[in-house]
């Protein structure tokens, strides 16, 4: 160990400046950490944990490096020893939180997680963290990364995106291994740290089909949750929420459950995805919302997407021409009439008139109404 490190380290302590002397112990643990004293590095990290966790202590608990907190990221992704593979890939993410649809009580929560990390030094100097912990959980396509990625454009800060294929190694102890590399190379930059598809490395360790090495997995994960400093900001989704081992839920100061858009929410969608394409003024928002009930985010915007390359090509596109899309898509485009039929009875349960279904379908709206009710009554009959 340095000797100027220690005299720092001493004399932090003995001016009772609890924030000096985790900033000189930080420069410490780093020293020891990039001479691959790992071990050494980790036991100061846990020694200084466990005397703030201690009964005695009235301090709140936090590990931070202050200086990180104004300095500009200089990131150097490590790899798997094995692979080789990049443990997680740098980005600059473009997407604004006006792009994200969510409901009004998960804007505040953002904003208030936003305003706590602009505003973190004026909060450390009075002992007190910032929050700089989201869990995201929901099903597929409702916006989890892409919210993710909103924060750290709206932070102005880069992503550290985790790559769970040179994570999780078939090498024992590997797995391990690689999730302490990732958390000590952010540990000193200012950087949004983002564990997607968490619950691959959280899951229970109660499971009794995990073997042990999955256990030490989470063990590691829960001990660097514990050591983070307050200037990495550490996200994470999961599409199964219900796997996590229950000890995962309280390192988050938030908890974010997407879901599909609601009414409003997919007509504010559809509106502004019709607007970026620039698809003409002949579709109604209203009616798309109606009939794009539960589905995700992503599955709207690709179905805007795929309607304005039609309008392109085409040179216009109207309602009942997104409509017959939509029934092609939702049919997986399978020339099965029952599955049709199915779908475009859903589509007018949802509020679409007859004559917009007829039109999209290329029929008159006599021979559909005819054929829905056949349909319906051999359903009935059946």
């Amino acid at each position: 160990m340095k000797a100027a490190l220690i005299e720092n380290l001493i004399t932090a302590h003995c001016s009772g400046d609890e924030r000096r002397f985790a900033d000189a112990l930080q420069e410490l643990v780093e020293d020891e950490t990039k001479k691959g004293n790992t071990p050494t590095a980790a036991r100061l990290r846990k020694a200084y944990t466990q005397k703030r966790d201690s009964p005695q202590s009235s301090e709140p608990r936090y590990f931070f490096n202050s200086s990180a907190l104004s300095s500009t990221p200089t990131m150097a992704a490590p790899r798997d020893k094995d692979s080789l593979l990049e443990l997680y890939e740098v980005l600059r993410p473009s997407v604004s939180l006006d792009d994200v649809v969510l409901p009004d009580s998960q804007k505040q929560a953002l904003a208030q997680f936003i305003v706590e990390q602009e505003q973190a030094e004026t909060l450390l100097k009075h002992n007190i963290p910032p929050a700089n912990r989201i869990l995201l959980c929901g099903p597929p396509g409702c916006g989890k990364t892409m919210t993710a990625m909103a924060i750290s454009n709206a932070l102005h800060l880069p992503m550290a995106y985790v790559r769970l294929d040179g994570l999780v190694s078939s090498y024992l102890g590997q797995t391990s291994t690689n999730l302490r590399k990732v958390f000590d190379s952010v540990r000193s930059q200012r950087v949004v740290l983002f564990l997607d598809e968490f619950d691959a490395i959280a899951k229970k360790r109660d499971d009794a089909h995990e073997l042990g090495e999955l256990k030490r997995v989470v063990t590691t994960l829960l001990q660097n949750f514990d050591n983070l400093p307050a200037n990495v900001i550490l996200l994470a989704a999961t599409n199964h929420e219900q796997l996590l081992d229950p000890a995962i839920w309280r390192r988050f100061n938030f908890t974010l459950r997407l879901t599909p858009p609601s009414l409003p929410q997919r007509k504010q969608l559809i509106e502004k995805e019709l607007a970026k394409y620039h698809v003409g003024s002949k579709v109604n928002a209203t009616t798309l919302a109606k009939i794009t009930d539960g589905m995700s985010g992503a599955r709207i915007d690709e179905l805007i997407r795929e309607a304005a390359k039609s309008c392109l090509l085409k040179g216009s596109i109207s309602t009942p021409d997104i409509v017959k899309l939509l029934i092609k898509q939702q049919t997986h485009f399978s020339e099965s009439s029952d599955d049709s039929m199915r779908e475009i009875c859903r589509l007018l349960d949802s509020g679409v008139s007859l004559r917009t279904a007829a039109s999209a379908l290329g029929i008159s709206h006599s021979t559909l109404e005819y054929r829905v009710q056949k349909y319906r009554g051999m359903k009935h009959d059946g």
